[in-house]
């Protein structure tokens, strides 16, 4: 019943507002919808000279579009030919640049003044007035904890009662236009030949068509006019203060636009700087430089490049046999896909290996080739380095499409990554979106896979009878801590190789290391990374680390924004919160009730602060300076920019406290905490409180003295 009443009350407002433009448009605009005909006669009469003369056609048709209009008429406001406008530019600069006219400007800025004086002196009791009263509530002290004054009361009754149905009404009734989207567009389009704006497009394409084979450079004086005449309908009917948020929405439009296409070049920035580093590369920095944060950042990149560089050689492969079915056999690998009896690269090049030896036994091109005509296309490619056969290009086009349909995030890793990576199909070739920077928050994606460890090491497994061992051909993986995880020289020289126990000497996971592109490489290119991070090099034993690039983080930016002309709002938006933060700290120190005044105030300023962090956080960024060099730490350095971009990386992707749960398991099976650690009882600790702190230095002393600590 209630959805019935809301339907019938969205139709009649539609047809009210429908009715009201059709009156306006017949009343006030009518004149609009005759220039609207008038010049779709001149689009005509151009259209047949435009033909004439390309067909060369004799034709005594005369474009109409060279004169003024006949409904907005030319009244003598504005010069008849250009060199009457310069000579109007010429008198009118003379004329602004005299005495007599700087005179009568200042008589007016005197005017003006003695205005906003006023304004001032009659303001300034209130404002006095306003400060007293916050004054006498700040005074005041109580301890009614979260109780509403009666003026917040009453404020609030008004808003529940009128002011929200009213706006949910509205936006229900928005809702209502988008899901019947035609019915705006036909609104839009009405209201655009009322205001003559139809018109000025149609004219437009008329000269158009007439400028194209006549190049009437002079006529171009009279368009300017004529459009100068059409704008008026739309400058004198849409009030200043409308045109000023009209204004405003197209440049906050324009300039948000700006700001995600320059996070885009900074994101293809970091997409040059990972392609240059080789398979394994180890980035280093002090504790908060942002050494998982970068790691992450860019898996999550080339996770994406990735899946963009299988869809290239899937394009070059389409191209080596045009004409072969690709859509059929993408269907086919598919189901095979969705059955479990296809699901790693290998099993790829089986499946195609089956069909390959049934097709040289058996023939029938229709049923094993899907229907690809072999006599009229061939079983070759000659790309002038070798000649293709098709079952070598359906293995290759079957493991890249493999890569790139799988539904799955693209990243091993060793602590939680999320994609929002949006996979589309409609039963044909599927698309990815993989757009870091959307307008709207993005949905629900993948998160990485946990690292088995075992499925990189070519040796003694932890779990010897591991089901994923083995598994493990192509990827991005993620290792956070590397040192801790694999150790340096220094901390492995006690361990032995031939003990009968999992090791990192005996594990081979270096080996992993030095071959894993050959299980990854496909078409030539290998489809797989390695990011670990670690806050010095020399944790990571040196047999590993110099297959890598160390990536050293040397300093990183402030928070800047990509927004432009932000400035004046930043400014804006600090004063107005600092300004608040203060005060409203002193109520709350004071009082513990809710008072009108502070809730207005609150409100203002947290619509303030929420804009300002929205803004920061879709298009913020700091930029990272790097410092590259060789695993083997004895190259040349160079220095390179990253650029760490809020909407990308800080969007729920990871946990930079990604083992905090082994800290928080331990705490929790204790009865301490910090409030029950004993206080030092002076300035200067006593003997009995240097030997609470159970320290190495400490009890050496002790035990070196010859006391027992």
């Amino acid at each position: 019943m209630i959805f019935l009443a809301k339907k019938i009350a969205n139709i009649s407002i539609t047809i009210l507002i429908t009715l009201t433009i059709i009156l306006l448009s017949v009343v006030t605009f009518n004149k609009s919808w005759l220039r609207l005909f008038e010049t779709f006669t001149d689009f005509g009469s151009s259209i047949s000279y435009y033909f004439c003369k390309i067909l060369g056609i004799e034709s005594d048709t005369v474009p109409t579009v060279t004169s003024y209009s006949g409904i907005f008429e030319w009244n003598g406001f504005l010069p008849d030919s250009s060199v009457k406008f310069k000579a109007y530019i010429s008198e009118f600069f003379s004329l602004f640049c005299s005495k007599e006219n700087f005179g009568l400007w200042f008589d007016n800025l005197t005017d003006g003044l003695l205005v906003f004086l006023k304004i001032i002196v009659l303001g300034f009791p209130c404002f006095i007035l306003v400060l007293i009263l916050m004054q006498k509530l700040r005074s005041k002290r109580n301890n009614n904890y979260n109780k509403d004054t009666v003026p917040l009361r009453c404020f609030k009754w008004v808003l529940a009662k009128i002011f929200t149905p009213v706006i949910r009404f509205i936006r229900q009734f928005i809702d209502f236009i988008k899901d019947n989207d035609w019915i705006f567009i036909v609104w839009c389009i009405t209201v655009g030949i009322m205001l003559n704006l139809g018109s000025i497009i149609v004219g437009f394409f008329a000269y158009y068509f007439y400028f194209t084979v006549s190049f009437d450079v002079v006529n171009l004086w009279v368009q300017l006019s004529k459009l100068i005449i059409d704008l008026q309908v739309a400058l004198k009917t849409v009030p200043l203060w409308l045109w000023l948020i009209i204004g405003y929405i197209v440049f906050d439009t324009l300039r948000h636009k700006r700001a995600r296409q320059k996070l885009q070049r900074f994101e293809a920035r970091n997409c040059g700087f990972i392609s240059d580093l080789p398979i394994v590369s180890m980035t280093c920095g002090s504790m908060g430089k942002k050494k998982t944060t970068i790691i992450t950042d860019m898996a999550l990149s080339q996770a994406v490049m990735f899946r963009n560089k299988a869809l290239e050689l899937l394009q070059n492969n389409d191209m080596k046999f045009p004409y072969f079915s690709w859509i059929l056999f993408e269907k086919d690998l598919r189901n095979c896909m969705e059955y479990g009896t296809v699901y790693n690269l290998a099993t790829v090049k089986e499946w195609v290996k089956k069909k390959r030896e049934r097709f040289e036994k058996n023939g029938c091109p229709e049923l094993r080739l899907y229907g690809y005509d072999i006599d009229r296309y061939g079983l070759s490619y000659d790309d002038g380095l070798r000649i293709w056969y098709l079952f070598d290009v359906l293995s290759t086009y079957a493991q890249l499409y493999f890569i790139y349909v799988i539904e799955c995030s693209l990243i091993v890793s060793n602590y939680s990554i999320r994609e929002d990576n949006i996979f589309l199909d409609e039963g044909n070739f599927p698309i990815w979106i993989s757009n870091f920077f959307p307008e709207q928050t993005a949905q629900e994606g993948n998160h990485a896979h946990i690292l088995d460890f075992d499925i990189l090491r070519l040796g003694k497994k932890v779990i010897e009878n591991n089901p994923n061992n083995g598994s493990f051909e192509f990827g991005v993986v993620v290792i956070s801590e590397v040192g801790k995880e694999r150790g340096n020289n220094l901390e492995l020289k006690d361990i032995k190789k031939t003990t009968e126990e999992t090791n990192q000497k005996n594990d081979l996971f270096n080996s992993w290391l030095k071959m894993c592109r050959h299980s990854a490489t496909v078409d030539n290119y290998p489809f797989i990374k390695v990011f670990t991070d670690e806050q010095r090099p020399e944790s990571w034993g040196a047999d590993a680390r110099d297959l890598a690039d160390i990536v050293n983080i040397a300093a990183s930016s402030r928070q800047r924004t990509a927004l432009p002309f932000y400035t004046i709002e930043e400014m804006l938006s600090e004063w107005i919160f600092n300004g608040f933060i203060n005060l409203y700290y002193d109520f709350r120190f004071r009082r513990g009730d809710n008072t009108l005044s502070m809730y207005l105030l609150k409100s203002i300023t947290a619509w303030v602060y929420k804009r300002n962090a929205r803004l920061y956080n879709k298009y913020g960024f700091s930029i990272s300076s790097i410092e590259k060099e060789r695993g083997t730490m004895d190259g040349k350095i160079e220095k390179k920019k990253y650029y760490v971009m809020n909407k990308k990386i800080y969007s729920r992707r990871f946990s930079t406290d990604c083992f905090s749960d082994y800290f928080n398991d331990m705490a929790k099976k204790t009865k301490i905490g910090l409030n029950d650690y004993i206080e030092y009882a002076t300035e200067k600790a006593t003997a009995d409180e240097l030997k609470m702190q159970n320290s190495y230095f400490i009890n050496a002393l002790y035990k070196n003295a010859g006391s027992n600590p």
